[in-house]
């Protein structure tokens, strides 16, 4: 049980990290497309979000079916409910600041990217 939670804390850890690691590259890279607000508008920049997250995602999923005891499914399963929980409220609260396609497009790539990093484990 406890390596379970230790495979979940990992991935969930290792997505927040990724994030906000590439977030803040992100930032500094397109700074003139971040408006004072917080808003963005920018497509490469939003596609440039996106992307992190799909890579932060299968980080999280390879990393926590890596460590994970044998359970690998049920524990990814997890991680994605644990990381649907985070990333539902933020977008939520960040609906009027970005399009609505990139706000759907972030959640609806969560689940499956991870479960795909948590595939490569499997197969290696």
């Amino acid at each position: 049980m406890a390596k379970s939670i230790i495979s979940v804390v990992a991935g969930y850890a290792t997505w927040t990290i990724v994030f906000l690691g590439g977030s803040a590259g992100i930032r500094a890279a397109f700074s003139s497309t971040h408006m004072e607000d917080g808003s963005v508008s920018d497509l490469l920049t939003l596609l440039t979000y996106l992307a992190v997250s799909i890579l932060a995602s299968g980080l999280a999923g390879y990393v926590g079916a890596r460590l994970s005891p044998g359970k690998i499914k049920r524990d990814i399963y997890i991680l994605c409910a644990l990381l649907l929980a985070t990333g539902i409220p933020v977008q939520l609260s960040a609906w009027s600041l970005l399009p609505p396609w990139y706000n759907i497009a972030f959640l609806l790539q969560l689940a499956p990217m991870t479960i795909v990093g948590s595939k490569r484990v499997v197969a290696d």
